[in-house]
């Protein structure tokens, strides 16, 4: 994290918090980023969405042929969820949460966020209104409409599936619960998606 934070910093991306080096108990120290992080559509402001696109898209964008992108095409974040963004009056101000962040692929990174701002089987958020706030993140992003964001929220989500079903396996107790509710999570928003595939294609154009 320290590494990433640095050279965040040397390339002037604004959304993250600074390394400050490491306090005398050899804990690393990071910049206060002031605010809150979100778990509902009704914490954030409608504009929120086009700025979250736009943030991630600057973070592959100064990071593309870096030390930071390996050989991939880029500093990924690889969980840049509301949970992982601080927001100040419904507006995003940086992510956090950079330790699992390393080289990857733009469109999976983009749909992670796509999917944790936008898509939710619970909390009552009409479909509609998903469908639309996952075209803002695309449009803040900017990628082309010929670029199938939706059939990468859902690899996404496939993927955590996955991974939770067979993090369980040997878990202990406690962690045995955590993976099966990321597993839930999971398998309800995919489904979500699948039983209104039109909504969202129309939404997407």
């Amino acid at each position: 994290m320290a590494r990433t934070l640095t050279a965040l910093e040397r390339l002037n991306y604004p959304y993250a918090p600074r390394y400050l080096g490491q306090a005398g108990d050899g804990r690393d120290r990071l910049s206060y980023i002031a605010g809150v992080t979100t778990t509902h559509p009704s914490e954030r402001a409608e504009a929120s969405y086009r700025l979250g696109g736009a943030m991630l898209r600057l973070l592959h964008d100064v990071t593309r042929g870096t030390p930071l992108a390996g050989d991939q095409e880029c500093l990924t974040h690889r969980d840049p969820g509301p949970f992982n963004t601080i927001f100040r009056q419904g507006m995003p101000v940086a992510f956090i949460d950079w330790d699992t962040a390393g080289p990857g692929v733009a469109l999976d990174d983009l749909a992670y966020l796509a999917w944790t701002w936008c898509i939710q089987a619970v909390g009552n958020v009409p479909v509609p209104d998903q469908a639309r706030r996952l075209r803002q993140v695309r449009d803040g992003y900017g990628i082309s409409s010929d670029v199938d964001l939706l059939d990468a929220v859902l690899r996404q989500q496939s993927r955590m599936f996955k991974l939770s079903e067979s993090a369980r396996q040997g878990a202990d107790a406690r962690m045995r619960e955590i993976h099966m509710a990321a597993r839930d999570w999971a398998a309800a928003d995919r489904a979500l998606v699948l039983d209104n595939v039109a909504v969202f294609r129309r939404a997407l154009g």
